[in-house]
């Protein structure tokens, strides 16, 4: 397939490294000179102009092409350029930013000028962070199987009642699934023998409130649910955080050091306090309650502030910290040095439009961690060499787990015995170098 994408910053460049990944033609459009240069260290075409110009369009042979991206930081550029390239009869997803113009995530409120899905970053990053919150010990929250399933990120904390234990020693809930450990910013995948260690990051697959409470259980949490969250930053993003949490039950606080901001806050989100101050102030953090604080989620547009911040909670016992970052090769740095998730509005993007995209993705893969670990959907089909055959029989490849199985409408978290039948849906969690040989298996 032919791919054009209008915008060479982070999400740009996200979807054009995963696209071009998946052996499909390429071409980025940037105004900018400096950001063509980075887009160029990515082995594509780039072209330097106006991606909302007929004429340059035109010149790229848009007819051509099956799908167009318009991701840049203008939101009317991003839609007339969509609505150029639907005359083309081209797919069409755009970048809307800010809340001015969509109040969901994803939406289909512009298909009328030529755009079939709008993309929020401040919405999605918004959901996923409320969504880490709500969980504890989960530093990260994904959907799979049709949203059925939850891939949740848990940290391994010094009460934990499965650490220093083998895996087969431990007593997994029917209804969870081990699929990674990440371990010093390495992907293992696990086996009987490995031993849980402390800060270890468990990737779980589990579905259902009943199932998350089951894992906090075996992870020696006290507490089934969060009471107390400060948000740092009266920032869109902040204040739809401070919402949701707001409406699910949880105690919010935001601190914004701009006094319009806190006003604004203040106006749009009725009983949830906000303070002036500014956070990185270690009285000011102590005085509004930072040590009985369960979550502190930074969200300011400095990403220096939201480090900084963050690591001063940590500093006072806060158990889970959330900070918004810009650039994607930072992301996994940060999280090193005991900040628990460094959030990206742009990746979450990337990876929100990739998803939109399916067709150009024939194998459903959703990268975690960087891209070292898949999570991988399948289908077995009437002459897939695994089908009859049992998960232990089946000489899945040994950097594989096989998560769930959904076989008509149940989820089936399966055992070396299951047996796998004629259009199963299959969702492994895949080292990226044994993803072919999982396909080989299809």
């Amino acid at each position: 397939m032919k791919v054009i994408i209008v915008g060479a910053g982070e999400v740009g460049r996200e979807l054009a490294e995963s696209i071009r990944r998946k052996g499909h033609d390429v071409i980025i459009v940037d105004k900018s000179k400096k950001a063509c240069r980075k887009a160029r260290a990515l082995d594509i075409k780039v072209v330097q102009g106006n991606g909302a110009s007929p004429e340059l369009l035109n010149s790229l042979d848009i007819k051509g092409s099956d799908y167009f991206f318009a991701v840049t930081n203008d939101n009317e550029t991003n839609l007339v350029a969509c609505s150029m390239a639907k005359y083309a009869e081209c797919k069409t997803i755009a970048r809307i930013n800010g809340l001015k113009y969509i109040s969901r995530p994803v939406s289909r409120k512009f298909t009328q000028i030529g755009v079939d899905f709008a993309v929020s970053p401040e919405l999605l990053i918004a959901k996923k962070i409320a969504n880490i919150i709500t969980v504890p010990s989960a530093i990260d929250k994904n959907l799979s199987l049709g949203g059925k399933l939850n891939i949740v990120e848990f940290k391994v904390l010094p009460v934990s009642r499965i650490k220093n234990k083998k895996i087969k020693n431990i007593k997994f809930p029917k209804d969870v699934n081990l699929g990674a450990i990440i371990r010093d910013n390495e992907v293992l995948v696990p086996h009987g023998d490995d031993t849980i260690e402390e800060d270890d990051t468990l990737v779980v697959l589990l579905e259902g409130k009943k199932a998350e409470n089951k894992m906090l259980k075996l992870l020696g949490k006290r507490k089934s649910s969060v009471e107390n969250v400060m948000v740092i930053g009266a920032t869109p993003v902040g204040i739809n955080i401070a919402k949701k949490l707001r409406d699910r039950g949880v105690n919010v606080k935001i601190i914004d050091e701009s006094e319009r901001r806190g006003r604004i806050a203040a106006e749009k989100l009725k009983n949830v306090e906000v303070l002036t101050a500014d956070a990185r102030n270690k009285q000011v953090l102590i005085e509004e309650g930072v040590l009985r604080m369960d979550t502190v989620a930074t969200t300011t547009n400095s990403e220096e502030y939201n480090v900084l911040v963050s690591l001063l909670a940590k500093v006072y016992g806060v158990e889970k910290t959330v900070a918004i970052v810009r650039e994607l090769g930072v992301k996994s740095l940060i999280e090193t040095v005991g900040i628990d998730l460094a959030a990206s509005p742009e990746l979450e993007t990337a990876k929100t439009m990739l998803r939109l995209a399916r067709d150009l993705d024939p194998l459903k893969a959703t990268s975690i961690h960087g891209g070292d670990l898949y999570i991988l959907e399948m289908m077995v089909e009437e002459d897939s060499p695994v089908k009859g055959k049992t998960l232990a029989k089946s000489k899945l490849p040994p950097g594989s787990i096989v998560g769930a199985i959904k076989r008509n409408d149940k989820t089936i978290i399966p055992h070396g015995n299951e047996k796998f039948k004629e259009e199963d849906k299959i969702l492994f969690f895949v080292k990226k170098e044994e993803m072919n040989a999982v396909e080989d298996l299809f």
